[in-house]
């Protein structure tokens, strides 16, 4: 059994069911997670943590709110030095085999002052570490993320990617691309063809999108906007996982911001994906651009531009459906098996 230091991105629940699903598949070590907000979860599940602060992306009607995440920011980087104090002495009590950095920034400065090795685990270095083409446009958004990405969070000495996306890796000698992880609850579905569409809007009600939806005679579950009364084809529903997961399954297809979890999750479950990418929220737009690229979906950056846009969509389903089936978008094992490697070639090392 080895020890692992695990930094989680708590500002977003699919950085939390990542470190979940990884903490299951290596059921056999102790894990020490390290983050902010949402990673009081991991100590629900009886795994122990170590709160941090955290620089959360503030969204507000579709679209990034720009001033109040460079303020939350800002705080979040003032309070690191006492946080990054407190955790080197938690680490080196702990003393793990193996740090792992989830889009997480105390963990990654903690073990480059330690001169420990740090392996990172996320989906967001793709933008900054793969070789492709740039979607066109976006491109004030994207250098602020990618600048993000690379001077922040980019102090490990190797990358695990997850991704829907098949891209090379720009160094294969310390960057490694893997399929999706998919947590347990996930893999027990069973999917069906049903006549309901899932709707997921993080950022709000995306520029008059519920309205257009009524016009379609297509059922429609809707999450994210809170629950509300029914609406003619218009179904409002409350978070809750177990019936969020249950319509998923069962749903013709998915319409949602561009979320790599949501994302991952639908093509894992071979439903076609229309993608509506919050403003200013380049990895949105990023994941919508390849999805269409790729056949797996469409994407709108203005449904204002499209009047029969939904049927356009569903005019293509079997295409997408066909496209979604021929590729893998499950990676747990080759994940888990990858970090073995690297746990017991670290205490080999010691």
């Amino acid at each position: 059994m080895g020890r692992i230091c695990y930094g989680v991105m708590g500002d977003a629940r699919g950085h939390i069911s990542r470190a979940l699903t990884i903490a299951g598949e290596l059921g056999r070590h102790e894990f020490l997670f390290i983050g902010g907000e949402k990673i009081q979860i991991m100590q629900e599940n009886g795994y122990r943590i170590e709160m941090v602060p955290t620089a959360p992306t503030i969204i507000r009607h579709n679209r990034v709110d720009t001033l109040a995440t460079a303020a939350h920011g800002l705080v979040g980087l003032a309070r690191m030095a006492p946080a990054i104090s407190r955790v080197r002495a938690v680490i080196r009590e702990f003393d793990p085999q193996l740090i792992i950095s989830d889009y997480e920034l105390v963990s990654q400065r903690t073990s480059q002052l330690m001169g420990r090795p740090c392996v990172s685990l996320d989906n967001q270095h793709l933008l900054t570490h793969c070789r492709y083409k740039p979607p066109p446009g976006q491109k004030l958004s994207r250098f602020a993320t990618c600048f993000l990405i690379r001077y922040l969070y980019s102090g490990a000495g190797r990358f695990l990617i997850t991704s829907f996306h098949h891209l090379p890796p720009a160094d294969p000698a310390c960057i490694e691309v893997f399929p999706p992880l998919i947590k347990p609850k996930v893999q027990k579905l069973e999917p069906t063809p049903g006549e309901h569409v899932l709707v997921y809007l993080r950022g709000g009600n995306s520029a008059g999108l519920v309205d257009r939806l009524k016009k379609s005679r297509r059922r429609f579950h809707i999450y994210g906007l809170g629950k509300r009364p029914s609406h003619g084809n218009l179904v409002f529903k409350k978070t809750s996982e177990d019936e969020f997961l249950a319509d998923l399954a069962s749903c013709r297809y998915v319409i949602g911001n561009g979320g790599h979890s949501l994302l991952s999750e639908a093509l894992y479950l071979g439903k076609p994906i229309l993608c509506l990418p919050i403003f200013f929220f380049y990895e949105h737009y990023f994941n919508a651009y390849f999805v269409k690229k790729n056949g797996l979906g469409d994407y709108l950056w203005d449904i204002a531009c499209r009047r029969d846009f939904i049927q356009d969509f569903e005019d293509h389903l079997e295409q997408y459906g066909a496209r979604i089936k021929q590729q893998n978008f499950f990676g747990n094992h080759q994940i888990a098996a990858r970090l073995e490697q690297l746990i017991s070639g670290e205490a080999a090392g010691r």
